[in-house]
């Protein structure tokens, strides 16, 4: 592991030519290069890898040009190039079917050596290491947050909140992850850590920031699912604080060099030391293949050693009626009416085993763990977040089912 911190970071320069930096690079024009540059943009970590591991490939791979798609904004046939370039603003596209990848294809000036940032599918690959310190007995899920980050003991709001609730998103604290409002909990975080633009008394870094604004509740711990970014930072918090080591550092050994990968990972920093858990590792996209195919694989690498427990994974995707009751008092709720929320994965079809990693501007994971099927997109969509984004990706991750079962 290593950690440069580039003389860019002062003024935080993607690209000079086209002025890209953190006050524009998630302007839609800019996401295409900006989300293959973020080491660029913030202090970053790398993680090394070791002993490559090939993926297989299918010798027959899968046509998009088969699937029959329809374009959910006109009703009408839309050829699968239309669709993932106008609806996904996909960057790139893997299918990892039972053990081998079936289709790979890159787009929108992406190669299979670039990295992409992956935002909020971080988390879920966060949570795995969590699986793996659950099973090495070294916390418990149970266990009140503050046991392992002190400083929250002086806080009433969050007496109670335990990891589970924590790695559930319903801790029950008062916060606002709201895009399309600079005035919200997630602008103020987002300046805090380095995301945006601030003047130098605002960048005070994750733990500051946490321990200064989270201070308020607005529901009992576990009542409401409610998504809230900065706290998967606060899982990498007791990964240090359980192992007396940098979190990044437990994560390399623990995962990323045991799944074959074959390039550097890329994790920025806050500057303060706390690496961003929530939304900032890069990777390319074989090798957040490598790291995905673990919840589909039995948490078993491609040479079959187990690198995270099963448990974790059975524990992830079980129906669970108290998980569908906190979901369904969120305001995500309408979007998976059927869903559930679990150790930062979204459980989109629990009685189908269907669930997903999600992260802005189109990073996704699809699975259907009874097909051993996986579908991941890099995506630079112009919106954080939209209602024709999700449908025009639910649609896709389906056709691509079906056109597997024929096989």
């Amino acid at each position: 592991m290593s950690i440069t911190i580039s003389d860019k970071i002062s003024d935080s320069t993607i690209d000079s030519k086209w002025g890209i930096n953190n006050t524009n690079w998630d302007h839609p024009a800019y996401l295409a290069l900006s989300q293959k540059r973020m080491n660029q943009m913030m202090p970053v970590t790398y993680l090394e890898p070791v002993n490559v591991i090939p993926l297989t490939y299918a010798q027959t791979q899968l046509s998009l040009n088969t699937l029959v798609l329809t374009d959910p904004l006109t009703g009408n046939h839309m050829n699968s190039d239309d669709f993932l370039g106008r609806r996904l603003c996909n960057d790139a596209l893997l299918v990892f079917h039972r053990g081998q990848v079936v289709h790979e294809s890159y787009r929108n000036g992406m190669a299979a050596t670039d990295h992409h940032v992956l935002h909020s599918t971080t988390k879920s690959l966060t949570a795995m290491l969590i699986g793996i310190a659950l099973d090495e007995e070294m916390l418990s899920p149970l266990a009140d947050i503050a046991t392992y980050i002190p400083e929250l003991k002086n806080i009433e709001a969050w007496s109670g909140v335990t990891v589970q609730h924590v790695m559930d998103m319903a801790t029950g604290i008062q916060y606002e992850e709201e895009y399309t409002n600079p005035n919200s909990s997630y602008f103020a975080y987002a300046r805090a850590v380095g995301y945006s633009p601030a003047d130098i008394s605002a960048k005070i870094g994750h733990k500051a920031w946490m321990l200064q604004n989270m201070i308020a509740r607005e529901n009992p711990p576990g009542h409401r699912f409610h998504y809230t970014s900065p706290l998967t930072n606060i899982l990498g918090m007791i990964i240090e604080a359980i192992y007396q080591r940098p979190f990044v550092e437990v994560l390399e050994e623990k995962i990323y060099q045991r799944i074959g990968a074959h390039s550097q990972a890329w994790f920025n920093t806050d500057g303060f030391g706390i690496a961003i858990a929530e939304g900032q590792l890069s990777l390319t996209l074989q090798d957040f293949a490598r790291w995905a195919m673990l919840m589909i694989n039995k948490g078993k690498n491609l040479n079959g050693e187990q690198i995270i427990p099963y448990a974790f994974i059975e524990d992830t995707i079980a129906i669970r009626a108290s998980s569908k009751q906190a979901f369904n008092k969120g305001i995500t709720a309408s979007v998976y009416p059927n869903g559930q929320y679990r150790n930062q994965f979204w459980i989109i079809e629990p009685e189908l085993k269907q669930y997903a990693m999600l992260g802005i501007h189109g990073q996704t994971v699809w699975y259907d763990q009874n097909e051993e099927l996986m579908i991941i997109g890099f995506g630079s969509a112009p919106d954080q977040i939209s209602a024709l984004f999700n449908e025009s990706w639910l649609q896709l991750n389906l056709k691509i089912l079906d056109a597997v079962k024929k096989r």
